[in-house]
């Protein structure tokens, strides 16, 4: 076995308030062990302090944290002298810096009651040094100066603005408030409910975004079957509503192929939907990658388009 240090500079998701007088350079040394691993965590960098006219101030902040990790790898014997560290060897370097900083991250946000504290994402960006002895070590990518590295839970992230999906208030666009208002035009919760998932979304926020994507679909459900049950069931809105009431997810999706055999609806994947929304709500699963929120949000999307005839007004 041979032992490999890394050195990771990583920036935090939510930075962490400080006292003014607290210091970057003056406090000892966090250490622990992550399984076989040894880490060592100090505070690299923190904000100026915002004086206030009142006399007030906002806090300065931790944003950086400089985290070193030595591993055991099995090379074979004379790999040192040539050694470029593989891909999924930085990979495991890259869980530990994860799983260290959550460590870290968690323990401040109980000792300050700081809960906006992100310990289910906690590093949003890092660079990387890795050495053998004295000896740096090359990788299969690397990255240019000053430049930092997302983590694999960021990967293939889609960055939701406002502005991507709001307009100007125009003079005509008036016109059309001032009639809708003699009428106005419904309004769908689960639009609202759908946009909160992508905002999570672009904001790591992983788990929350699938809970709202499922929550977004059982509502498009929901208002479907109660839609089929009135014009094809011939029941009235208080009938229907007792009906749905009374329903779960896999239900409702067998009362709307019972109803309107031709409708297609994707079955497989609206399930695994809620089955992972259930291991989110109920603890069973820790972490809930970028590659299932996306899939969550395709999964509700398509779900509205399927269900556009029912759910629209």
């Amino acid at each position: 076995m041979t032992k490999i240090s890394g050195q990771f500079d990583a920036s935090l998701s939510i930075p962490i308030d400080v006292t003014p007088n607290f210091s970057a350079s003056s406090n000892e040394p966090c250490r622990f062990n992550i399984q076989e691993d040894t880490v060592t965590i100090l505070p690299l960098t923190i904000t100026d302090v915002i004086p206030y006219p009142d006399g007030e101030y906002e806090p300065p902040t931790l944003t950086e944290i400089r985290v070193w990790i030595s591993r055991d790898i099995d090379l074979e014997h004379g790999q040192e002298e040539y050694l470029t560290l593989p891909p999924d060897e930085e990979q495991k370097f890259e869980k530990v810096l994860v799983e260290a900083s959550e460590h870290f991250v968690s323990i401040v946000k109980h000792k300050t009651n700081q809960w906006d504290l992100d310990t289910r994402h906690p590093v949003h960006a890092y660079n990387y040094e890795y050495w053998l002895d004295d000896k740096r070590l090359k990788t299969a990518s690397s990255l240019e100066p000053s430049a930092k590295r997302l983590p694999e839970y960021a990967h293939g992230r889609i960055v939701f603005r406002s502005g991507d999906f709001q307009s100007e208030l125009s003079q005509e666009m008036w016109h059309e408030v001032v009639t809708e208002t003699q009428c106005p035009a419904p309004f769908h919760l689960y639009e609202e409910l759908l946009y909160d998932a992508k905002t999570f979304r672009s904001h790591m926020r992983y788990d929350a975004s699938v809970l709202y994507a499922a929550i977004a679909s059982e509502l498009m459900l929901e208002e479907a079957c109660i839609t089929l049950l009135k014009t094809k069931g011939g029941l009235n809105e208080k009938q229907c509503e007792t009906i749905v009431g009374k329903l779960r997810n896999p239900q409702l999706l067998e009362l709307i192929h019972e109803l309107y055999p031709n409708l297609p609806i994707k079955d497989k994947e609206a399930r695994k939907l809620f089955e992972l929304r259930n291991k989110i709500a109920h603890g069973r699963i820790k972490t809930v990658t970028a590659k299932e929120a996306n899939l969550a949000l395709a999964t509700a999307e398509q779900l509205k388009h399927d269900l556009a005839e029912c759910i629209q007004p």
